[in-house]
This record gives C-alpha cells, sequence and structure tokens, in this order.
C-alpha cells in the first residue's frame, strides 16, 4: 500500500541498557574450538597464531597502527576494551580520527575504522585462548609487523586489562551479542492511500540503532500497528519487572 499522506509525531528514547540479539559473525571475529581438556586446549593454544589467522586487511591496518601516536592508540586500545566488556555501545572513531589529525594528516576516518577493527581481532583473539601477557608479546614480537612503540602500548594495555576479557568471552562463546545504543518511535497517521482516499490509520514507526561486536554501528527501521506497539510496549515492561527483581 503506498501512503501519499501522513503526519508524525516523533519521539526519542535513550537506552542505558544493553539488548541483547542475534547478529551476523563479522569476518574480523576469530573463530577458536575450545578442547575440554586442558593439555588439549594447551597444545592447540601454542600451534595457533592469532596473527597468522588474521583476516584480509589486518596487516594493513597494523601499518596504521604503527603511525598513530602512542597516546592515540593507547586511548584506541582503551575503547576497544571497554567495547570488548559491552562497558559502552559504541567506539567514537570520529574524535579518534580528530586526535589523529595532529600529527598523521594523511589518516582517514576510514583508516581510524580499520586499526579498530584491527585492534577488535587482537584482543578479542588473544581473550579466546587467554593469552597471557608474555604469550601476547611473544607473537606481537614474531610477526615483526608491530612497531617497538605499538608493541609496547599493546603489552601494557593487556598487562593491565587482558584478564577481564576472559570472563566475559567465556559468556559468549556460544553466541554473538549486539548492544542497543538507541531507540527511536515516530507516530504518524496515514491519511489516505492508492486504495482508500480517507484512510485515517495511524502507525508507529521504530528505528534502532545497533552497534554489533565490531563497534559498526547499523540503523534498522520497521512498522507496526499501534496495537502491535502497545503489544511490544507490554513486553518491554514485562522485561523491566523482571529486570528489577533481579
Amino acid at each position: 500500500m503506498y501512503i501519499t499522506n501522513a503526519t508524525s509525531f516523533t519521539c526519542r528514547t535513550a537506552v542505558p541498557c544493553c539488548f541483547f540479539m542475534s547478529v551476523r559473525v563479522p569476518p574480523w571475529y576469530c573463530h577458536v574450538t575450545c578442547f575440554t581438556p586442558s593439555h588439549d586446549f594447551q597444545c592447540y593454544k601454542m600451534s595457533a597464531s592469532i596473527l597468522h589467522q588474521a583476516p584480509q586487511g589486518f596487516y594493513g591496518a597494523v601499518e596504521i597502527i604503527n603511525k598513530l601516536p602512542q597516546d592515540v592508540l593507547a586511548e584506541m586500545c582503551h575503547e576497544v576494551m571497554q567495547f570488548l566488556q559491552y562497558k559502552i555501545g559504541s567506539i567514537n572513531v570520529k574524535a579518534l580520527h580528530n586526535k589523529s589529525l595532529v600529527e598523521n594528516e594523511a589518516l582517514t576516518e576510514k583508516a581510524i575504522q580499520s586499526s579498530v577493527n584491527a585492534l577488535t581481532y587482537l584482543f578479542r583473539a588473544a581473550a579466546r585462548l587467554k593469552y597471557s601477557t608474555a604469550e601476547l608479546t611473544s607473537q606481537l614480537q614474531s610477526s615483526s609487523a608491530f612497531s617497538e612503540s605499538a608493541q609496547a602500548t599493546l603489552k601494557h594495555i593487556w598487562n593491565q586489562q587482558g584478564k577481564l576479557l576472559f570472563a566475559v568471552d567465556q559468556a559468549n562463546q556460544l553466541i554473538n551479542v549486539g548492544q542497543l545504543i538507541d531507540f527511536q518511535w515516530k507516530l504518524g497517521v496515514a491519511m489516505s492511500s492508492d486504495g482508500c482516499r480517507n484512510l485515517n490509520t495511524p502507525f508507529v514507526t521504530v528505528l534502532l540503532k545497533v552497534a554489533d561486536p565490531t563497534g559498526h554501528v547499523t540503523t534498522r527501521s520497521f512498522e507496526m500497528t499501534v496495537i502491535q506497539f502497545q503489544n511490544f510496549s507490554k513486553q518491554i515492561k514485562e522485561m523491566a519487572a523482571v529486570l528489577e527483581s533481579v
């Protein structure tokens, strides 16, 4: 049905909590089979190299990482760690890009996003294999792709926060989760359509902004009838009531 005339009212709702949903697994994810016997896992861990298994474009992103000022790289690593722990909904690539312009005017925002993707892969893969600081440092040194400055920054960040990812990753080994970072709804009234001159039918348009596990934000929208939206609202209220009792 084609709507020829409609009026609408928009409401924006901030969402401070995480909204868990199934998402398509991105290429930056490292899939590692965990064996039950600890000996088998240690053997696999020693033979696996997260850098040898790195996705296409990873080493190009490493070249960009090596060009970043140490303080900018440290901040980028910290944000990636916060994101992987679900403490923030997305990584502010634009802000990181603005800071990198001070010393590297040639770097684009796309290049900074590639760097974020590479660090997301690196830290998540290291967490899945439960790398110690020494093991991750050995991996970085053996690849010879990372500069000494970048290695020192990554080592420092991993030594401080690496173990915090272990528990998060263990809880999410079987599923990949995204985070709802913004929710908007719009009430509209369809005045007429190609099949009805006096339609006067209310509808609700919902707009969701979701950050996938790599930090990429995707916008999704859909329409519901008022009855469907009321049912949706009822389910949200039931969820909130359950959360309050936890």
